[in-house]
């Protein structure tokens, strides 16, 4: 019970962490339409459904990397671990308002586990390359697919309005559908990053269900109570978005994050999300800010090695008290 009890304090932690660090938002923000607050509190409720009821898919795919063993023979002691590492990794991260990766926090913690529990051959590879491949995959598409649909935008559109008038009602409307795009985004988002929280408790309790519906409250309360500085860090800092740029970058990448999430596949949103807007900015020839790009490169190269030295680190201390 007391293993139990902590699992679950610690997933509600994750859960409130990867809400804390949800950008999915940030173009219906820097569209200049709508408020922070406005597309906060939508999210957090498409993200809440998304992990109840489309969280079982990727949920499944995670589980497969915990070391069999666990920690000194121990699977429960090992789904902790993996937890709290997980945890303590995305509040850092954080509070210095990094977009990073959920899912590179949770498999990092996982392979630095897999690591000190028994080595290399305890990291499960051929699930692993599975995943990576994901990851490499997701930010193209979603860069290729915003720049396709900018410039598909620009032929059928946005050349073709004549005067001031008709290109704010093109602007407008853009603004409208961005909202809808992104709350797709955020459903498919709380499905895809809910199991990094999930996926290392539900076998505990049994009731994967029930596990979701906890975590994904308290996902929804982590980006209503923190997750605004990110969504500003994206939606304002990265890259100028109008309503029809933003249109673009959010359709590509709510395509593509709902397709990985059907297929259980563990992807990062903000790999996907950024790459997208960065695909428009090239289509429009848009000035990208190098800073804030670099700042968010660096957090993603640093995600996996950092969470699993967490999770290293973590264990050898857990081990000596046992």
């Amino acid at each position: 019970m007391i293993h139990l009890a902590l699992a679950f304090a610690t997933t509600v932690y994750i859960a409130w962490s990867i809400g804390a660090n949800d950008e999915t938002m940030a173009t219906a923000a820097g569209s200049g339409l709508f408020s922070v607050d406005s597309v906060v509190l939508l999210g957090a409720f498409m993200d809440f459904l998304g992990a109840v009821f489309l969280g079982g898919e990727v949920e499944s795919t995670l589980m497969r990397l915990v070391p069999e063993g666990g920690l000194a023979g121990s699977r429960e002691v090992g789904l902790i671990v993996i937890l709290m590492s997980t945890a303590t990794w995305l509040s850092a991260v954080s509070l210095l308002g990094w977009p990073v990766s959920t899912t590179h926090s949770a498999v990092g913690a996982a392979v630095g586990l897999g690591l000190f529990s028994g080595g290399v051959e305890a990291v499960p590879w051929e699930v692993l390359w599975k995943v990576v491949s994901a990851w490499a995959i997701s930010p193209l598409l979603g860069l290729v697919g915003a720049f396709l649909i900018y410039l598909l935008m620009d032929r059928v559109a946005l050349r073709r309005a004549r005067g001031l008038r008709a290109r704010e009602k093109i602007e407008w409307a853009s603004a409208v559908l961005v909202l809808a795009w992104a709350a797709l985004t955020s459903l498919s988002r709380g499905g895809n990053d809910i199991g990094n929280a999930t996926a290392f408790l539900s076998p505990l309790v049994g009731d994967p269900l029930l596990t979701r519906t906890v975590a994904g409250a308290g996902m929804a309360v982590g980006l209503v109570m923190v997750g605004r500085r990110v969504v500003k860090t994206v939606g304002n800092e990265l890259v100028y978005m109008s309503p029809s740029m933003a249109l673009a970058a959010q359709s590509a990448t709510a395509l593509v994050l709902t397709g990985s999430t059907l297929l259980g596949l563990p992807v990062s949103g903000t790999h996907v999300l950024v790459a997208a807007m960065v695909g428009v900015a090239l289509a429009k020839r848009a000035r990208v800010n190098p800073g804030g790009l670099q700042g968010i490169l660096f957090a993603w190269v640093v995600t996996v090695p950092g969470a699993a030295l967490v999770a290293y680190g973590l264990a050898a201390v857990t081990l000596l008290l046992l």
